[in-house]
């Protein structure tokens, strides 16, 4: 019986295999996650987005770069179960701190 995330997986380049790998190293941080108060992750996100968007430059691009690394994270991991409209709203959110975080850096936000 072959595991999915092994070394064989991998070198065929099956995406799923792939997706799969993440997800299982990512398990322990998913549930350190969910034994959180319900509120501290979209606070944290909240307070990230808002120092981004308002705090000088030093800190704003720190604060965009996590909070896109998290929504990009969690949609990888999770597309294959998503529908159509969630798919489409994880491709908003990520253009959306893409903009803020390209505004950001060139001046106009």
């Amino acid at each position: 019986m072959r595991r999915v995330g092994s070394a064989k997986s991998k070198r065929s380049g099956n995406p799923s295999a792939t997706r799969a790998d993440v997800a299982e190293r990512s398990r322990a941080l998913l549930i350190w996650l969910s034994q959180l108060p319900r509120l501290a992750v979209p606070v944290t996100m909240l307070v990230l987005m808002l120092v981004g968007l308002m705090g000088p430059l030093y800190a704003a691009i720190p604060a965009l770069l996590i909070v896109a690394a998290f929504v990009i994270w969690l949609a990888y991991i999770s597309w294959p179960l998503l529908d159509t409209t969630g798919r489409v709203l994880r491709g908003v959110m990520i253009s959306a701190i893409t903009v803020a975080l390209v505004g950001r850096i060139s001046g106009w936000l």
